[in-house]
């Protein structure tokens, strides 16, 4: 069964380092996971990771306004997504099935998602799965292991609660 969530992506790998375009900072460091503070969410709070094959995900919270959650994927390799192109994504969390839209962003020769989820517990709620999978429409499915995400998120709120 596929649930929709209010999702709206956009993609933007660079900005996750490059301090000069969006200031951000280390909280720490959890299982695998580092915890950063991103200032222009609100500021706001995210874990990433980087996998083996050079993918990165980061899942976090924007607390500009309403709090909302974010997960974002990113890679160097050729994603087949133009800047600005919107396509179909489904997100798939231990079998059960999520949707939304996909826009694409080519930044210094990263390529990623960035997807807004209107409930920041669903991004809290991957501490207790296994996996992600994500498949954009037209590609091949990503797996992202979510190893490590029940105390990387624990440290994500904790984050959170010191802003």
């Amino acid at each position: 069964m596929k649930t929709e969530i209010a999702i709206g992506l956009t993609l933007a790998f660079s900005t996750l380092f490059a301090t000069d375009v969006m200031a951000q900072s280390k909280y720490g460091s959890e299982a695998g996971w580092d915890i950063l503070v991103k200032d222009n969410m609100g500021p706001g709070c995210l874990i990433t990771k980087s996998n083996a094959d050079g993918t990165q995900v980061q899942m976090g919270i924007d607390a500009t306004a309403a709090l909302r959650g974010y997960m974002a994927l990113y890679t160097k390799a050729d994603a087949k997504v133009a800047a600005d192109e919107k396509l179909a994504v489904l997100f798939d969390v231990d079998g059960q099935k999520f949707s939304g839209e996909a826009k694409g962003q080519v930044m210094d020769g990263y390529r990623g998602a960035f997807v807004w989820v209107n409930n920041p517990d669903f991004i809290y709620d991957l501490a207790k799965k296994t996996a992600l999978t994500i498949t954009p429409q037209g590609g091949n499915p990503i797996v992202v292991k979510l190893a490590g995400t029940d105390a990387a998120f624990k440290a994500l709120r904790a984050c959170q609660a010191a802003q």
